[in-house]
């Protein structure tokens, strides 16, 4: 397509990760060429995908299948080593540093918020578990994203109970800000994004840059990461393998896979990401979650998976796991600050992409 060109993995650490087909295709002639073509049919799908990414404001997409490559284009101001917001993508960060944490002994996902937090313990709030903070039923006050685009650690920690715990679906930034904030408590002074880089970014080799708030200097664990493609898709490709790499459990597979159950309340929400959610499953069909994607405006059921872990942004900065087929797909654009007015469809991409 024009404007799109392809990059190599020279020096990338999955160039490193994962094997590569080599210079001995050059040798094998018309077998060579024939494979090929097969190839070339196999990844269709990939390839179309990222053409109407980049219809759309796309600036990078990628797509990895078993851990390798299949699709790498890069459109406009889009480079492969070029770090572009991730908004709320941010956000699932946590889930699986939850996952570590569980394997760490800090703490178990059905302990109590304020076991940590133990100013907690005089109000409702005494009931919050770490479960509902991360699925975010906890019940506490959560402006919408665009009314709080940024809260302190304080703050957040501050915010009274609205509804009982367990009962109410609200996304926004407050319960992430709660999280870090817990976290850093429990780990006695060491910065959460240390904790991060510590536990599992720096095994795999990617780097993650947090922005500060704007109006508080504690970052914005609910939308300030920026990150490289490729650096997401090592991310996705992690969690895909249940949190192992290079043949090492890094964090409580139990605790990553609960990520991937969504709530009572919020079918289509899990424990920081969003999901494909099971027929007949309750999701909120107002304001957040009806803009964040159109999952749940129909057309899923069409698609020829059951699942679909989803890590996204405004301006729909993408990360998706399509675990049955062994599938990454990374899509970056340069429209952030167009929140979710942009007319990409996350049902129509995943459509292209697993078309057979």
């Amino acid at each position: 397509m024009g404007g799109c060109h392809q990059r190599s993995w020279a020096g990338s650490p999955l160039e490193r990760r994962f094997a590569k087909v080599g210079t001995m295709h050059r040798t094998l002639g018309l077998l060579a060429a024939v494979l090929a073509l097969g190839a070339a049919t196999a990844h269709a799908g990939p390839k179309e995908a990222c053409d109407y990414s980049a219809q759309y404001d796309g600036v990078s997409c990628i797509v990895m299948l078993d851990g390798k490559v299949v699709a790498e284009t890069y459109s406009g101001s889009g480079a492969a080593d070029k770090a572009w917001g991730l908004a709320s993508g941010t956000k699932s960060f946590s889930g699986v540093a939850a996952a570590a944490a569980v394997q760490d002994g800090l703490f178990k996902l059905d302990d109590k918020v304020a076991s940590i937090l133990t100013e907690w313990q005089a109000d409702g709030r005494r009931d919050i578990t770490i479960r509902q903070l991360l699925s975010l039923t906890s019940g506490i006050k959560t402006p919408e994203p665009l009314k709080q685009l940024r809260v302190s650690f304080a703050e957040a920690v501050a915010m009274p109970l609205e509804h009982p715990p367990g009962s109410h679906y609200a996304y926004g930034q407050v319960p992430f800000q709660i999280f870090a904030a817990m976290m850093e408590r429990r780990l006695g002074g060491e910065k959460y994004l240390a904790y991060l880089e510590r536990r599992y970014l720096n095994a795999l080799g990617i780097k993650l840059t947090l922005r500060e708030g704007l109006f508080a200097g504690d970052p914005s664990w609910g939308g300030g990461g920026i990150m490289t493609a490729r650096d997401w898709a090592v991310f996705g490709e992690f969690v895909r393998q249940g949190g192992i790499w290079n043949g090492k459990q890094l964090v409580d597979a139990a605790a990553l896979a609960e990520n991937f159950k969504g709530s009572p309340v919020h079918g289509g929400y899990g424990l920081t990401w969003w999901l494909k959610a099971p027929k007949g499953a309750t999701v909120p069909t107002s304001g957040t979650t009806i803009n964040a994607t159109d999952f749940y405006k129909g057309g899923t059921d069409a698609l020829p998976v059951g699942e679909v872990w989803m890590a996204a942004g405004a301006g729909k900065q993408r990360l998706m796991i399509v675990p049955e087929r062994r599938m990454v797909v990374v899509r970056q654009t340069s429209k952030m600050l167009m929140g979710e007015r942009t007319k990409f469809s996350d049902v129509e991409f995943l459509r292209l992409l697993l078309a057979p």
